[in-house]
């Protein structure tokens, strides 16, 4: 039972997730800790009730959906240590579940394996749309906020969980976007993913976990922060452009610029364009109101960590961000209505 409600898992053969990750190799693996690896594969899954055939559905059997899934192997410690860990993470998935956190679907407990199956199907994550020639580019102001708002939640759903569970990886490589763009955090509790040290990924730290090692909620936060200046100015953190001259990435560019007046050099230059379509909707250039009170709760989330807001302010504030844009979109559509009409 999950808060009031079934939750239906898959038990996934042993052998096919072998097979899918050939043998659990290296270049499937997405992350890693000391007790657990992650790997990124497709396998066949059984969805029941859920089918493209009115036939199959009336008659109640499965339908089979060959999907992209993260796999995760719990290491069998000594005393146990992993088999408390597997059951304890099932347990908890009670506590985390939410439409903006991936889920988990499955498990395989066979042998000496521990495996926890969790979705990974998407669009494509937010760090591919930063990186393309166009993509978030073709996302409004409204559809940017939005987006914002759907991985604070998600963010603030771990905070506040029983658990309180802090994520320690977020970056715009772990946002998922779904066939609608809505956005999921992909998170797999593992603490820190170490496969991201390649070049770039410090950009995300909070400078205060490099001088104490460990992780707060408010590590999620600054971090946070940084992916609301990736959406603001249209690239990843660690862009060359941010990269150069010694500069640390994004965050210090962003927080500077905004201290000095001088925010506007870093703002993705679609949001400032209008066609004639974005004249009558007012719904790509920022509202000044919405653009001003998104850039000081984003700048927040980069300062001194006693002075960071909790997610849930953060959520408070972007979700008035959004009131202001859309309260203009509204009056600017009715003043042309009226227009029109004489």
């Amino acid at each position: 039972m999950l808060q009031g409600e079934t939750m239906v898992l898959s038990r996934f053969q042993l052998g096919d997730i072998e097979l899918a990750t050939k043998n659990f190799d290296a270049t499937y693996c997405i992350g890693l800790d000391t007790d657990s690896k992650v790997y990124k594969a497709e396998l066949d899954h059984f969805v029941n009730g859920i089918s493209s055939s009115t036939e199959e559905m009336n008659k109640g059997e499965p339908s089979k959906k060959h999907i992209t899934v993260a796999i995760k192997c719990i290491i069998n410690r000594k005393g146990g240590r992993g088999k408390q860990a597997f059951f304890e993470e099932l347990e908890m998935h009670t506590s985390y579940k939410h439409p903006n956190i991936v889920s988990l679907i499955g498990f395989c407990y066979e042998v000496d394996k521990m495996i926890l199956v969790y979705e990974h199907a998407s669009k494509s994550s937010l760090d591919d749309y930063l990186k393309s020639a166009d993509g978030i580019k073709n996302f409004t102001w409204t559809q940017r906020l939005h987006m914002c708002l759907e991985i604070a939640r998600g963010l603030n759903h771990l905070h506040t969980s029983p658990q309180r569970i802090i994520h320690g990886d977020i970056k715009s490589a772990n946002i998922l976007l779904g066939m609608n763009r809505e956005a999921k955090i992909a998170y797999y509790g593992i603490s820190k993913h170490r496969m991201n040290q390649e070049v770039g990924m410090e950009v995300y730290a909070d400078p205060e976990y490099e001088t104490t090692g460990k992780l707060e909620t408010h590590s999620d936060v600054y971090s946070f922060g940084v992916v609301l200046f990736e959406i603001f100015c249209g690239r990843v953190a660690y862009h060359p452009v941010y990269m150069k001259d010694k500069e640390k990435g994004l965050a210090p560019i962003a927080r500077k610029c905004f201290n000095d007046g001088s925010i506007e050099r870093i703002i993705d230059p679609k949001l400032i364009e209008e066609t004639d379509e974005d004249i009558l909707t007012s719904n790509r250039r920022p509202n000044n109101d919405s653009l001003d009170t998104f850039l000081k709760v984003a700048c927040q989330c980069l300062g001194e960590a006693a002075n960071r807001p909790t997610m849930e302010m953060v959520i408070n504030e972007l979700e008035i961000a959004l009131n202001f844009h859309v309260s203009q979109c509204f009056l600017l559509f009715i003043f042309l209505i009226t227009c029109f009409n004489f």
